[in-house]
C-alpha cells in the first residue's frame, strides 16, 4: 500500500487472529495504520478509528501547510528577483534605468575607461502622447527601446534616462562618433506601428542625438553637460530646419 500513491494516505486498521510480533510488524510494514487481534473489541476499535483519522488529518494538515509554505517561499522568492530587476532595469522598456546608467558611467571613471556618451531625445513623443494618450506613448517608448537596444554591443550600456530621454555608453578609444550617431539614427529611419489601444497608427518619430567624450583626468559631470548640450543644440536645429 505503502508504493500505491492512491492509497498510501488511507489509514488502514489490521484485524486478524494472529497476534505474533512478527505478523504485527509485517501488517505495519505493509501500511497499515494500526493492529488489532481477533475477537477485539468495539469500543477498542472505535478509539483506534478515531485516533487513526485524527492523525490522518493532522498529517494532511501539514501536507497542505508544506505546499502552501513552498509555494510562499516561491512567490517571494520570484518578487526578490523582480524587486532587484526593477532596481537596475526600467520597467517600462526593459533597458537600463538610470541608477545603472550612472553606475556605469561611475565605474569607467573608476577604471579609467574612456568612453562616449549619447544623449537621444525623441522629437514627437508629447504630440502621439498628448493626441493618443498614454497607451500609445508608452508602446512607443518600448519600440525606441528595442531598437536602441540593437544599436550598442552588448559590452555598453543604453538605458532610459527618463521620460521620452534615452543615454548611451560607448566604452573604449575605438568609438567612432560619426558611425555611432548614424547607427544611433538609423534606429529612427522606419516608421513606427503604434498601439493606441484602439487601433493601430503609423509614426514618424524622429530623434536628437548629442554626445561627449570622456577621457581619464577629465570632469564626468562637465562631459555629461556637453552631451546634453549638443542634443539640445542638434534639437533646435531640427526645429529651426524642419
Amino acid at each position: 500500500m505503502k508504493e500505491d500513491v492512491r492509497l498510501r494516505d488511507i489509514p488502514v486498521i489490521m484485524i486478524s487472529a494472529l497476534d505474533q510480533l512478527s505478523s504485527v510488524v509485517q501488517c505495519i510494514e505493509l501500511g497499515a495504520e494500526d493492529h488489532l487481534s481477533k475477537p477485539f473489541n468495539r469500543v477498542l476499535l472505535r478509539s483506534r478509528i478515531g485516533a487513526s483519522l485524527e492523525k490522518k488529518r493532522l498529517r494532511d494538515r501539514e501536507r497542505r501547510q508544506t505546499e502552501e509554505l513552498k509555494e510562499t517561499l516561491l512567490l517571494l522568492e520570484k518578487a526578490k528577483e523582480q524587486l532587484a530587476l526593477q532596481a537596475t532595469q526600467d520597467v517600462l522598456t526593459g533597458l537600463a534605468n538610470r541608477r545603472s546608467v550612472d553606475a556605469y558611467i561611475e565605474f569607467c571613471v573608476e577604471q579609467e575607461k574612456p568612453f562616449n556618451v549619447f544623449y537621444i531625445d525623441l522629437n514627437e513623443f508629447k504630440k502621439i502622447n498628448d493626441t493618443y494618450g498614454h497607451q500609445a506613448g508608452d508602446d512607443l517608448l518600448k519600440q525606441v527601446g528595442s531598437r536602441l537596444r540593437l544599436a550598442f554591443r552588448s559590452s555598453d550600456i543604453v538605458g532610459r534616462w527618463g521620460g521620452d530621454e534615452f543615454v548611451g555608453v560607448i566604452v573604449g578609444c575605438f568609438s567612432n562618433t560619426e558611425e555611432d550617431v548614424a547607427r544611433i539614427a538609423g534606429c529612427f529611419k522606419d516608421e513606427f506601428v503604434i498601439d493606441t489601444g484602439n487601433t493601430l497608427i503609423r509614426a514618424k518619430v524622429g530623434a536628437a542625438i548629442g554626445n561627449a567624450v570622456w577621457k581619464p583626468g577629465s570632469d564626468v559631470s562637465e562631459v555629461l553637460k556637453r552631451a546634453d548640450a549638443a542634443m539640445y543644440s542638434t534639437k533646435q536645429e531640427q526645429k529651426n530646419t524642419g
